[in-house]
């Protein structure tokens, strides 16, 4: 009878530790799936925002070169096209590299949902920023 007793402790602690390491795993890898996913956007935002910067003083220094107000436009728009195409396709392969268990912590399949969330995690960390001062 003590047998079966200490046999039943026994598999009872192996579920319970299974559990709780499955529980524990998942949690610590979702925190990490969401902070990887959270640290790429802000890098491909800064790109994007540096990118723009590059492209706007080049267009200021055509203007002060000379170059016909008509050709800067026509580059502008042509610019903005590839920026988005750039953009997209970078926000494509990062949401196709997330597991699909987890592509709720990525809510954006492009570059115009993906800016919002951006904004939504720079808003959250400045008032996660502001509560610990």
């Amino acid at each position: 009878m003590e047998l079966i007793l200490y046999i039943l402790f026994f598999i009872v602690g192996i579920l319970v530790h299974a559990t709780y390491t499955y529980v524990l795993g998942a949690g610590t890898l979702v925190l990490m799936v969401k902070g990887s996913i959270e640290d790429a956007l802000l890098a491909i935002g800064t790109a994007y925002e540096k990118t723009i910067h590059i492209q706007e003083t080049t267009y200021k220094y055509l203007l002060d070169c000379g170059v016909n107000e008509k050709d800067i436009e026509l580059h502008r728009k042509m610019d903005k096209i590839e920026n988005e195409t750039i953009f997209d396709l970078i926000i494509g392969n990062l949401v196709h590299v997330v597991p699909k268990r987890l592509k709720h912590l990525a809510p954006f399949n492009n570059w115009k949902t993906a800016q919002k969330h951006l904004e939504k995690i720079i808003k959250d960390r400045n008032n996660l920023t502001m509560l610990m001062k």
